[in-house]
């Protein structure tokens, strides 16, 4: 039996289109377990809840039901919240998604989160990419094939593949505009240096 603690997300919103549209987005994230509420004070409903929790909720509803979740989920675990923009904003930050992200940002910004929850040591991997998959990664923002790439650095195309497999299973993230978000994210490459048309 493990003793690993499960990682959930805790969506928080009155829209039930909203809360169906990342219910289907979040299933591609690291979390085990998906959760809708309509209010903060519906987590009274789900009494055997454990492990550590994302809560994504507008700053609003942080505000006013944060206390009462943390008091609730926090007894064998870690809470985060995550503020959950409602309308067509930039978010720069980790710590909020904005409804109209692209899927694979909204995922990569809830595994980011999870990631930072504390891990069973047996768990716990090296999430960091290698010189050489940071490399790839550029030439991929930058939309070579993996035939250019394997050009570019002299390795075989085999090669180039093995390395985007590695940063798919780093990253969490599977999709050439979602690697691109991750390397804007992580400073890997300046957001100046690509078309953001081919994040469309």
């Amino acid at each position: 039996m493990s003793n690993i603690p499960t990682k959930s997300i805790l969506v928080i919103c009155p829209s039930d289109i909203v809360l169906t549209g990342l219910f289907e987005i979040l299933k591609g994230s690291q979390a085990e377990e998906i959760i809708q509420l309509h209010r903060g004070d519906e987590i009274f409903d789900y009494p055997a809840l454990a492990g550590h929790f994302l809560v994504i909720a507008s700053p609003e509803e942080i505000e006013k039901s944060s206390a009462l979740i943390r008091k609730i989920l926090s007894t064998d675990g870690s809470v985060q919240f995550m503020n959950l923009q409602l309308e067509p904003v930039a978010v720069n930050t980790n710590q909020a998604v904005n409804l109209f992200d692209s899927p694979a940002l909204i995922c990569y910004k809830a595994n980011e989160i999870m990631n930072s929850f504390p891990a069973n040591q047996s768990k716990d991997t090296n999430a960091e990419l290698t010189r050489r998959e940071t490399e790839v990664l550029k030439l991929l923002t930058k939309g070579y094939s993996n035939k250019e790439i394997a050009d570019q650095l002299f390795v075989s195309t085999h090669t180039v593949i093995s390395h985007r497999k590695n940063i798919s299973e780093k990253t969490g993230i599977k999709s050439a505009s979602g690697m691109t978000m991750y390397a804007i994210l992580k400073k890997i490459i300046d957001v100046n240096d690509i078309d953001t048309a081919d994040l469309i």
